[in-house]
């Protein structure tokens, strides 16, 4: 099994807020493909600090997690959902880990 975790942003990359619908898209569109998740609660972001181009971004991001099988069909989603992400919610871009797991 693998467990992926997305951290995505709650704020464009000017600050402005995303958009909940937008959010609540991404949750949908995971479900449909995997049959659940995992979220942080929005009330209580992550906090994530990166580099670009010399300059610091400081990002309030929740994070997404879907336990799932490990396979080519996975991996591939993920790589193409990360770019669609990155237009989707306007950023540079966008942090999705594999782990893998053993379920009990």
């Amino acid at each position: 099994m693998i467990k992926y975790e997305l951290y995505l942003p709650l704020k464009y990359n000017n600050g402005k807020e995303i958009e909940f619908e937008k959010l609540k898209r991404i949750r949908e569109d995971l479900i449909a493909m995997f049959g659940a998740l995992t979220v942080s609660p929005l009330n209580a972001p992550y906090q994530g600090r990166w580099k670009y181009g010399g300059v610091e971004f400081v990002d309030d991001i929740i994070k997404l997690e879907v336990i799932t099988e490990s396979d080519e069909k996975t991996e591939k989603f993920y790589k193409d959902y990360k770019e669609h992400l990155k237009e989707f919610l306007e950023q540079i871009d966008i942090l999705i880990t594999a782990q893998e797991i053993r379920t009990i």
